[in-house]
């Protein structure tokens, strides 16, 4: 079976693998637990910023945690020094996908590239959970082929997986995709992929509560950790095309004075209508029929709340 993948995903999960077979030479647990609290909880920077310093701390983490010698996990305090490491890993898949979850479901509307919210359209069917199960899932089988591929090279390429291991997955014949038509209409499709995939990466990713010496034996390694690198290059892929398309968007000054307005709105002021709101709703003897507009506008405050 022949699998198309992107140059850049190529380059991307090439490097992981240079930079985790140079951190595994000199790779010490430490925990930088203020450095990355900063970029969780900063407030005064726009979301586009804070998802590029969350991005690179997500990157960071992932090499810095799993590129490990798994046979100095004996030792009590490295495995403690792992399970905080993985508890801001955990948060900062959170923040990214709250901050995602914000672009999707108020700027895409802003920007006049989806009419109404998925999760506002989930909420008026008799069955919100089927509903979303059946339109919020994007990744396709050809995506997942790409993945499954991405695996295969990096469990050649970095050191300290096992290779006997590499059995358990097939060769694939590849088509290499160097040129890409991306525009802002693309937009919408690209957040997705990178939500879904942040899904997956954080059910892969155990609570710290639930981190025990036995997933770092070598069998069991071998079997999750290569899929989080796989998954880690796959979404760096999308957020290099995302980023692309938002220096296409402040090119045209009609749509950077749009999105200006949208990603540089400071929580507090959200915070303020949200009350507003509040107390109105509270005043009001019976709702009647909540309309679309409010179920959006209270979602984009909910959304925003969060970030």
């Amino acid at each position: 079976m022949r699998v198309g993948i992107e140059k850049r995903q190529m380059d991307s999960y090439k490097r992981l693998a240079r930079e985790a077979n140079k951190r595994i030479k000199k790779a010490t647990l430490k925990i930088q637990k203020n450095k990355y609290e900063k970029a969780l909880f900063k407030k005064d920077i726009s979301v586009e910023n804070k998802k590029k310093r969350l991005a690179k701390s997500l990157h960071e983490l992932i090499i810095n945690i799993f590129s490990v010698n798994i046979k100095k996990l004996k030792n009590k305090r490295a495995l403690e020094n792992l399970k905080t490491n993985i508890g801001l890993l955990r948060q900062i898949v959170h923040k990214i996908k709250a901050i995602n979850n914000y672009l999707e479901e108020s700027l895409l509307k802003e920007l006049g590239l989806v009419k109404k919210s998925l999760i506002v359209k989930a909420i008026k069917s008799n069955t919100p959970v089927k509903y979303l199960e059946k339109n919020g899932s994007i990744l396709s089988k050809a995506y997942l082929d790409k993945i499954e591929h991405t695996v295969y090279e990096l469990m050649q390429k970095i050191i300290f997986f096992d290779k006997k291991l590499i059995k358990d997955y097939k060769k694939k014949e590849i088509k290499i995709i160097s040129k890409e038509n991306i525009g802002i209409k693309d937009l919408e499709r690209i957040l997705k992929i990178e939500s879904e995939l942040l899904d997956v990466l954080e059910a892969k990713i155990p609570p710290a509560s639930k981190v025990k010496p036995r997933l770092f034996k070598k069998e069991i390694f071998n079997k999750w950790v290569p899929m989080i690198f796989a998954l880690l290059s796959s979404f760096e892929m999308e957020y290099q095309k995302e980023e692309l398309i938002f220096s296409k968007i402040k090119k045209n000054n009609k749509l950077r004075k749009k999105i200006e307005n949208k990603i540089k709105h400071v929580v507090n002021e959200k915070e303020k209508l949200l009350k507003i709101k509040e107390k109105r709703a509270l005043a009001m003897k019976s709702f009647g029929k909540i309309t679309d507009d409010y179920r959006q506008v209270f979602h984009e405050y909910i959304s925003a709340a969060s970030l």
